[in-house]
């Protein structure tokens, strides 16, 4: 395929690959939270890291702060590379936005994910906290982001130029994820696996078990050692395993 798409930064960019496994960040995030995966997953799978608009590369662009327009564009811009077998994984915000778009897609008609792999998020449909964080101000909104999820580095935190570039891009996602209305609808037809730090306190037992209603196929949930952003090498061990599984029982079908 020639075209190319700022959404995606494929690694490596070209190659004899099997599979895509399409990344999609949790909030305040971008593509280079993912770069490193490259070395522990199969030669076979293409790493697919999503960039928003608005960071990294893309930080003049303008950021979204509602779900819908957001999934439309990923939709857009992801949909002709799904030519291949397809994986898709999202931590945190990225969990919500990868089930929301692999709901588009079946929804569509449109091939679907091999395996869905979500992390750090309650299911859609049980109850959030009522207590919206997008609109308050800037010193609230870092300590009931640091309550909920400890996930702004230190380095980052104490610098005063990196927070003002950080903090419309953290406040932006929050207020897409804040944006999100859950409609009933068919159960995915593709596994998903469910992730989780033992001492995340964003998520609780029940809420995660709650994406079982979410397949109509395999349903499996993991809790890992850490916080909201626990240790990634178990998560990859077991998504390599996981897609190394189910190459061998497919035969040809990733030849």
């Amino acid at each position: 395929m020639d075209r190319v798409t700022p959404w995606l930064q494929f690694r490596p960019a070209a190659g004899n690959q099997r599979l895509r496994l399409f990344c999609l960040p949790h909030a305040g995030g971008g593509a280079t939270t993912y770069h490193s995966w490259t070395a522990e997953l199969p030669a076979f799978v293409q790493l697919c890291p999503v960039l928003l608009p608005g960071r990294e590369t893309r930080l003049s662009e303008a950021l979204y702060t509602q779900i819908d327009p957001l999934l439309g564009a990923l939709d857009r811009e992801l949909r002709p590379w799904l030519d291949i077998p397809y994986a898709v994984f999202g931590h945190s915000m990225g969990a919500l936005l990868a089930f929301a778009w692999v709901r588009i897609l079946q929804r569509e008609g449109a091939s679907m994910p091999v395996w869905l792999f979500l992390s750090g998020r309650r299911a859609p449909d049980t109850p959030g906290d009522t207590n919206l964080l997008h609109a308050l101000p800037d010193g609230e909104f870092v300590k009931e982001l640091t309550r909920r999820y400890n996930g702004i580095p230190q380095e980052v935190s104490e610098n005063e130029a990196l927070m003002e570039v950080f903090l419309p891009i953290l406040r932006a996602d929050i207020a897409v994820v804040e944006s999100y209305r859950f409609q009933e609808d068919e159960p995915l037809d593709c596994p998903i696996t469910v992730f989780s730090g033992i001492d995340d306190a964003s998520v609780s037992w029940d809420k995660l078990l709650a994406w079982k209603r979410h397949t109509s196929q395999r349903f499996a949930m993991q809790v890992l050692p850490g916080g909201h952003f626990y240790p990634q090498r178990p998560l990859l061990q077991t998504i390599s395993a996981t897609l190394a599984e189910l190459r061998s029982q497919s035969g040809s079908w990733f030849e």
